[in-house]
């Protein structure tokens, strides 16, 4: 694994600096968080490997599809084989973002995607949610993690899950889309 030549401030912005480690070319990397901001898995893929899971191919032609025609913003049910899936993206720079997802009504996760071609870009995203995660878990006794800005893999997608279906189908399903969409994004800006 190579690194980028730029440095990274450590978490809490501090005078330690860390670099940030990309994969090989055609690698992105998937880290799932609980809502406390724990890391609960991190893992690596490829496009190709992506694309040979039943259905993935679908789905990543659809999220590439609504990401070509607006890069900045959308939102897009996703196809009828998991219908009641709702994604939506929003660019926070042109090299990093927010997306979620929701089912029916109800937001499942929220993931950011850190591409790693403007680490100042990745940072303020990332660290937009941290803070936002302060505020809100404050006064409430429970205690935020800060795993979020501990991890220096880039290409990265952050996924904060906020509710896990019971539904294991709509449930894998929907990690899918994730992944797919991260694939696609990561894609367009030539990563994978």
């Amino acid at each position: 694994m190579g690194t980028k030549g730029k440095y990274q401030p450590s978490r809490g912005g501090d005078l330690r600096c860390e670099k940030i480690r990309m994969p090989n070319p055609t690698a992105f990397f998937v880290a799932d968080l609980n809502s406390r901001g724990e890391l609960r898995d991190k893992a690596e893929y490829t496009y190709h490997a992506l694309e040979t899971i039943p259905g993935a191919d679908d789905l990543i032609a659809h999220c590439s599809g609504n990401l070509w025609r607006a890069p900045d913003e959308f939102e897009t049910m996703i196809p009828a084989s998991r219908s009641g899936l709702m994604l939506r993206w929003c660019a926070s720079c042109p090299t990093a973002g927010i997306a979620t997802l929701r089912f029916k009504s109800d937001l499942l996760s929220l993931s950011l995607l850190a591409s790693g071609l403007d680490p100042d870009a990745d940072r303020i995203t990332l660290l937009a949610f941290q803070q936002h995660q302060l505020r809100e878990l404050r006064d409430t006794g429970v205690e935020p993690a800060f795993h979020l800005m501990d991890i220096p893999e880039r290409p990265l997608v952050a996924t904060i899950n906020f509710q896990d279906p019971d539904d294991p189908a709509l449930r894998a399903a929907a990690a899918l889309v994730d992944r797919c969409f991260a694939a696609s994004y990561f894609r367009y800006h030539h990563l994978t």
